[in-house]
């Protein structure tokens, strides 16, 4: 799924993407904020969307394991979570985050499933959010591979969230 797709969830609809959006102009596509990497991807001329995300594999043989993003809807009102699991995710068990030393879970919704991952998001709330702090930690984030399997769970990382969020959030061209 490209970013204009994530831009298009996140919105609900693209009649926004016609008018030009833009990061501030000191954010370029690679850039670090914590754990987060900034990805921008040009929509037209003058009009580039850009997620942060963090990929995570696993230590012994690099397999996937999961892609977190975090965007602004098109018009910067909003912000969400999405991530991206594997192929065959048992989608009825849901996805969740929850802070490390925390029992209260962060439900997503799965939005779809194509080529080789699944993909759930969410609003971030940021009161939901301040809840769990999970801007101070380590997060978990699980998923049932298979049916009947065991949840899958894995940690990630929340630093620099906020920062990589608020130095993207789009601004509309004069």
């Amino acid at each position: 799924m490209s970013l204009r797709t994530l831009a298009c969830l996140a919105a609900f609809a693209c009649p926004s993407l016609s008018a030009p959006v833009s990061a501030q102009e000191d954010v370029v596509n690679g850039q670090k904020f914590g754990a987060w990497t900034v990805s921008c991807e040009a929509l037209g001329k003058n009009r580039t969307t850009c997620i942060l995300s963090q990929s995570l594999s696993r230590d012994t043989d690099n397999a996937f394991i999961a892609q977190m993003m975090a965007f602004w809807s098109s018009d910067g009102s909003k912000r969400f979570i999405a991530a991206r699991v594997p192929l065959g995710a048992y989608l009825p068990s849901g996805f969740a985050i929850r802070a490390e030393e925390s029992d209260e879970a962060i439900p997503f919704v799965w939005q779809s499933c194509f080529g080789k991952v699944c993909e759930a998001m969410r609003e971030i709330d940021p009161e939901q959010m301040d809840t769990v702090a999970l801007e101070k930690g380590t997060v978990l984030g699980s998923f049932r591979p298979r049916l009947g399997m065991d949840p899958f769970i894995f940690r990630f990382s929340m630093e620099g969230l906020d920062a990589g969020l608020e130095a993207l959030r789009p601004t509309a061209a004069e």
